[in-house]
């Protein structure tokens, strides 16, 4: 005891951060800085966006879609063939009506024949709509799942958070066990030092033999190694618990200590219909029936028809220089599609089928999960009990412990039994608190499993 004492001086003398917490703080500490709660709240978001990307396929998908284009032609001279004039071809003899009709001829066939360099322009523009109008139910359907994936994963964070709030305050009422038991065996050793030194002083004036000095002094050397086992289980509690709250560089003071008044009195039948009614683990596997009940309307979709909307429209200009209003052109269309699968060697079927087993299996897993849930209540309820009952067996040996060494004390210094009498009282007496105490934490420990296993939220 004197020790720990001192390592505290010690501590607060060189500046030693020390933080006190209660257990509802541990708690608290515990969701902030937990990087498994971390990463489920990441993954809630994920199947969040996955949800509203899914239920996004609802609303018709418009795409637009553009290009300009400069294009420069420069043909070599063999390419380019000298068309003979039909205009230089006519005699004195012909018309005026002939000499027009030969220079149209000629203006038309330069027409086709094409230039030597030559530049165009031209841009284009479109913009398509689709719209699903009817997909045999597997875009609802699809979306449903979605949805309920998406509320499975929020039940998973807070299943993790409630198994984090169980491990803070096991591993909380650990450490403080473990304090405790370093307090107890260091109150011991200095019963032991002071008695060692009674005796002692009574060896020196002969009032004892030297075989009661020599199992005094035996006395403190046997607890002194206990009291370094229990201090160096108690450090290590205290970083173990530390590093589950994520806190570094700290010395902890844990305040709340072990509270019986606060439980409640609790019945089996009750315990068992709260824990069917209220466990998360059985709505887990109720979503998971109700997306294998989805998922097999899914697959009959593959024999109903698809139904959809096709729009598009397109723009267009071309131009050699410079693209002006005339040189615009556009066109569009509006359709509908459909589809049907008339043989697909029995594909659609055998998938059916198959999402058949796979519910029968979600639904029997289910009851499974029922019944582990009932034996989980009933086996947490009837270690609670247990353990209460430990508790008052453990409490009245303490008492008789303490009884039993005032009496050896007495019967020792009046000298009517020996020294083993004595040491063996003091043994009972630290093996009665060490028992009582172990009790205590163990009934706090069950009394939150339970709550645990019927479902209760753990705050």
């Amino acid at each position: 005891m004197k020790k720990i004492i001192l390592l505290t001086l010690l501590m607060v003398s060189i500046g030693l951060s020390a933080v006190e917490l209660n257990l509802e703080e541990s708690v608290r500490m515990a969701i902030e800085n937990n990087k498994s709660l971390q990463k489920a709240k990441d993954e809630v978001e994920k199947y969040r966006y996955d949800y509203n990307t899914v239920r996004g396929n609802l609303f018709p998908q418009v795409t637009f879609s553009g290009g300009y284009m400069f294009k420069h032609t420069n043909l070599p001279d063999s390419a380019i063939l000298e068309m003979p004039s039909l205009s230089s071809m006519l005699d004195s003899t012909a018309t005026e009506n002939d000499n027009l009709i030969a220079e149209y001829l000629d203006n038309a066939l330069g027409g086709f024949m094409p230039s030597q360099e030559n530049s165009e322009y031209s841009l284009a523009g479109s913009i398509q709509m689709s719209q699903a109008i009817f997909l045999g139910g597997k875009l609802i359907n699809g979306i449903s799942v979605a949805s309920k994936l998406y509320h499975l994963q929020e039940k998973r964070y807070y299943l993790e958070e409630q198994n984090i709030i169980f491990a803070t305050k096991d591993l909380y009422y650990k450490t403080k066990l473990a304090l405790e038991l370093a307090k107890i065996q260091a109150d011991a050793l200095e019963f032991a030092n002071l008695y060692y030194k009674q005796v002692n002083n009574m060896y020196t004036e002969g009032l004892v033999s030297e075989y009661d000095n020599l199992r005094a002094e035996l006395e403190v050397r046997k607890i002194h190694p206990q009291v370094l086992e229990a201090e160096k289980n108690a450090q290590l509690a205290l970083q173990s618990f530390a590093n589950h709250l994520g806190l570094k560089n700290s010395e902890l003071v844990l305040k709340d200590d072990v509270k019986l008044d606060d439980m409640h009195l609790i019945e089996l039948e009750d315990a068992i219909s709260s824990g069917l009614d209220n466990r998360m683990e059985l709505e887990l596997s109720a979503i998971g029936v109700e997306v294998s009940k989805v998922m097999l309307r899914y697959e009959k979709g593959n024999f109903l028809p698809n139904i959809a909307i096709t729009a598009d429209y397109n723009f267009f200009g071309m131009d050699s220089e410079k693209i002006e209003s005339d040189d615009w052109g556009n066109n569009y269309s509006v359709g509908i599609g459909f589809s049907m699968p008339l043989f697909t060697g029995g594909a659609n079927t055998y998938k059916m089928k198959k999402a058949k087993h796979t519910l029968h299996q979600s639904e029997l897993d289910h009851e499974t999960l029922m019944e582990l849930v009932e034996l989980d209540v009933r086996n947490s309820y009837l270690q609670w009990q247990t353990d209460l009952e430990k508790v008052d067996n453990q409490k009245q040996n303490q008492e008789l412990a303490e009884m039993g060494l005032k009496i050896a004390q007495a019967r020792y210094e009046n000298q009517v039994s020996n020294q083993l009498e004595l040491i063996d009282a003091q043994l009972q007496v630290k093996t009665a608190k060490l028992s009582y105490m172990n009790a205590q934490y163990a009934a706090v420990i069950s009394y939150e499993k339970l709550l645990k296993a019927m479902g209760k939220t753990l705050k």
